[in-house]
């Protein structure tokens, strides 16, 4: 990208940020703290906006940070089709370890105890059950000591 395309498209973000702000009152908050009881509460025409400061923004976009292993077994579900960020919640509230999935797995009676382990899970908004499919799959990519067809 030579120097007129990054000042081209600086120009158009800056416009764009205009259009999406204008009318509205911007202010900074800390990281983690809730969002303004103002902003949903009742239609304003000039509502309240919090924006997390430039240091807490970097802060929290640094790739390299250290993520717990409980992170990172949710990340590593998340890569099964099919499996959504609902579902790696609800999975990783019930064993929040893949040594802790594993130590379940092992303490089930039979080959089909252990598909069927984590199909009663329930997920999301609906707490609808994780199902049979995945519980499987998960069994198989888990427990399966040969290559995975």
């Amino acid at each position: 990208m030579d120097i007129k395309e990054s000042a081209g498209y600086l120009a158009l973000l800056t416009k764009g940020l205009e259009r999406l702000y204008q009318g509205h009152t911007l202010r900074s908050r800390p990281w983690k703290t809730p969002g303004d009881a103002e902003s949903g509460a009742r239609p304003s025409t000039n509502p309240l906006c919090s924006l997390l400061t430039f240091s807490d923004f970097n802060a929290e976009a640094v790739k390299n940070k250290a993520q717990s292993v409980r992170e990172v077994f949710a990340r590593q579900l998340m890569q099964v089709h099919g499996l959504s960020g609902e579902k790696a919640a609800a999975l990783v509230d019930r064993y929040s370890t893949p040594a802790s999935l594993l130590a379940a797995y092992d303490a089930c009676a039979t080959p089909k105890e252990q598909e069927m382990l984590l199909s009663s899970i329930k997920c999301g908004r609906l707490q609808r059950n994780l199902g049979p499919a995945l519980s499987r799959t998960l069994y198989q990519l888990y427990c399966s000591h040969s290559p995975l067809t």
